[in-house]
């Protein structure tokens, strides 16, 4: 995109840890809130370590719950990884930033997911970039599509670009993004960097999908797990700069949503890319060649900087 496209620069919010100050701590001389009290501080100075435990552990319980319990009540899977999003990632989010930060960092979260009335190029690149560079590619691995007619392309788009993107970001991949790029990134990288939070958050956020990999052989689950969490550094660039030039959670999760809907999906319907495509296994993963086509660009474009500006990459 050129430089005359853009929004105006914004930076985004900074929710560095507040101090144990922050907000009262419960009174009282009561054993239980004694104990409450150690697990509120402890939270406070541990934020991070805090969601980790909780969504590794209850977050996971969800995601696993179908592999674990094969009929899982005749339910589709993807019921359990939504599940997994809202109680695994949404809910430890919005609490630990509340102990943390109060109702005004609370609040300040919800801001970020508002979706903003400005930014024209930024609204492109989220809805047609990741569609249009996993088309591209695939297009020059494996060939133009059979059938290329208007007709067909249409007929196509709706049930299985349009409707799947809507189906993973409302539910999904919008609050994912609200965890792990307006929680875990964005503090990682007041601290670290925003090129070095990139680099911690993606093997973590790959993580996060282990359990569709369990039914595989080990080796064959490892090199997947290795494989995504190698992708999940340059696509965790990516969202570090959206999110570091427009201060908005709402594009970052619109970003991450079409990579899904063009390729394999919303694990309701098929991808654009797999219904055009079911034979060749590159359809399913050119979303992951596109995120990091456009991550690495990022970073050279920004010389490591990934929208964050200097004074904040200082910082602590």
């Amino acid at each position: 995109m050129s430089a005359q496209n853009q929004p105006t620069t914004q930076a985004p919010i900074s929710i560095e840890p507040a101090s144990p100050a922050a907000a009262p701590e419960p009174t009282g001389t009561g054993g239980s809130r004694h104990s409450s009290s150690r697990v509120v501080r402890l939270v406070r100075r541990h934020p991070l370590a805090a969601f980790f435990v909780w969504f590794f552990t209850v977050g996971q319980a969800f995601a696993f719950y179908p592999v674990v319990v094969p009929d899982a009540a005749g339910l589709p899977p993807q019921l359990f990884i939504v599940a997994a999003t809202l109680f695994g990632l949404l809910l430890p989010t919005v609490v630990i930033t509340g102990l943390v930060g109060g109702r005004s960092a609370v609040r300040s979260l919800g801001h970020r997911i508002i979706p903003p009335r400005r930014g024209v190029a930024w609204y492109a690149l989220a809805l047609l970039g990741v569609p249009l560079m996993s088309i591209t590619i695939t297009v020059l691995l494996v060939g133009a599509p059979v059938d290329t007619s208007w007709s067909s392309t249409v007929t196509v788009l709706i049930p299985h670009l349009l409707l799947p993107l809507l189906v993973t970001f409302l539910p999904n991949n919008l609050w994912e993004e609200v965890a792990w790029m307006g929680f875990v990134q964005a503090r990682l990288q007041t601290r670290r960097g925003p090129l070095l939070a990139a680099v911690i958050t993606g093997p973590l956020f790959a993580l996060q999908h282990i359990a569709l990999v369990v039914g595989n052989s080990p080796v064959a689950a490892l090199a997947v797990i290795g494989l995504l969490a190698v992708f999940a550094i340059p696509f965790r660039f990516a969202t570090a700069w959206i999110y570091n030039k427009t201060g908005n959670l709402f594009l970052v999760g619109l970003f991450h949503a079409t990579g899904n809907a063009a390729t394999g999906g919303s694990g309701f319907q098929d991808g654009l890319l797999a219904t055009i495509y079911p034979n060749a296994q590159i359809a399913s993963i050119a979303h992951l060649l596109a995120f990091a086509v456009i991550g690495i660009v990022a970073v050279l474009l920004t010389r490591g900087r990934l929208g964050m500006p200097d004074t904040r990459h200082r910082s602590a």
